[in-house]
């Protein structure tokens, strides 16, 4: 007998029924996400959460987004994160995200405004570590968030900004800290909501099969050379930015905020990705270590992208030459038989519209193509 009410017995299983069909995985996992926030310890729903991820047309379609910004041999361990924080951004259905865009909830997409500015500059932290691998950002970014809740007169606010702002790019752990002071310190139904989604994903994003595996930054070395020998390093790149901050005289006051030593002992402890359980992939990655580095033939997105833009067909494919082709799934994608069929009329589409959303190459035209 489940020691758990019966209702969320219910919910798992509606999220199961959800999931059998194309696109669903999102909404199923949502299902799941509400169970762990008012019982955070139950398996079933967290291990069912993973066994949605699974879904082969899933990893499809995430693999064919995330690579529309990040190639697949890109193993630089800052890359590594902003394919998490896509991930999470392509399959969040908290309730939240869509609610800041509504009247009377500016505070929540903006902060609080008595510490805009203090806001904004630990966000600029955050974004350098995000955009351009500045690790450093993540050390100075928190102690002025710190500040800024410490000061506003709205901290529930300020805490919620905050955690949305970790989660929103990648970093897990930090928002699951902020999530937690917020829900010990604030009794609201919605931050519990998101608290467990991102701890879920702080535990288990390693193991998500769309992403390639987490490297440091060979694979990427080894394909510039052939790309372009004198493209910058990362390190090149960050030395810059800093220069051309202090140029301006606009850069912060940056103090670490963990010695060196602790934070190497800390990283020494922790296990590698590779160490932890339920790791075996579900695609077979080895054509990254295989690939001869040479242009090739772009994959279906790309194409679609040079149909939708003729004036710019070349300059798309020349953007992409080294973006690799995803092979689908061999089954068409299981549709709910409850779904209302598309009607292109109805966003003032025609026949030849459907043409980008459907694949021209193939025979048979009636099951649309993946972005």
């Amino acid at each position: 007998m489940s020691d758990y009410p019966e209702y969320v017995e219910r919910m798992l299983a509606q999220a199961r029924n959800v999931a059998q069909y194309y696109c669903g995985q999102a909404a199923a996992a949502s299902l799941c996400f509400d169970a762990l926030a008012s019982f955070p310890d139950h398996r079933e729903a967290s291990a069912l959460v993973y066994e949605l991820f699974c879904d082969e047309w899933l990893i499809y379609d995430n693999r064919n987004a995330i690579q529309q910004n990040i190639d697949e041999w890109d193993d630089r361990p800052w890359q590594q994160r902003r394919r998490l924080a896509l991930s999470f951004r392509f399959m969040s259905e908290w309730v939240g995200w869509r609610r800041e865009y509504e009247d009377g909830h500016e505070i929540e997409k903006d902060g609080p405004p008595d510490v805009a500015a203090l806001l904004d500059q630990g966000r600029s932290e955050l974004l350098n570590a995000y955009c351009l691998g500045d690790e450093e950002c993540t050390d100075f970014a928190w102690p002025i968030f710190m500040q800024a809740i410490k000061q506003t007169s709205k901290p529930y606010y300020a805490l919620l900004w905050v955690a949305k702002q970790y989660a929103d790019l990648g970093f897990f752990a930090d928002a699951t800290e902020v999530l937690l002071e917020l829900c010990g310190r604030f009794d609201d139904a919605s931050p519990r909501r998101l608290l467990a989604e991102v701890r879920w994903w702080r535990d288990n994003a390693y193991r998500l099969p769309w992403l390639p595996p987490a490297g440091d930054g060979s694979r990427y070395r080894r394909m510039m050379r052939f790309i372009d020998p004198n493209a910058p390093s990362d390190e090149e790149q960050i030395r810059r930015l800093r220069s051309r901050m202090q140029e301006r005289r606009d850069s912060p006051d940056r103090k670490p905020v963990i010695d060196s030593e602790l934070a190497a002992l800390f990283a020494e402890a922790l296990p590698a990705e590779s160490d932890m359980p339920g790791c075996k992939p579900l695609v077979d990655w080895s054509f990254l270590d295989t690939d001869d580095g040479q242009p090739g033939e772009v994959p279906d997105w790309v194409k679609k992208q040079m149909r939708l833009f003729p004036k710019h067909a070349e300059e798309i494919k020349q953007m992409h030459l080294w973006s690799r082709p995803i092979k689908p799934p061999s089954t068409p994608p299981r549709r709910d038989p409850n779904d209302t069929p598309f009607d292109p009329g109805e966003f003032g589409m025609d026949d030849d519209d459907l043409d980008f959303y459907y694949d021209d190459d193939d025979d048979d035209d009636t099951e649309p193509d993946v972005f």
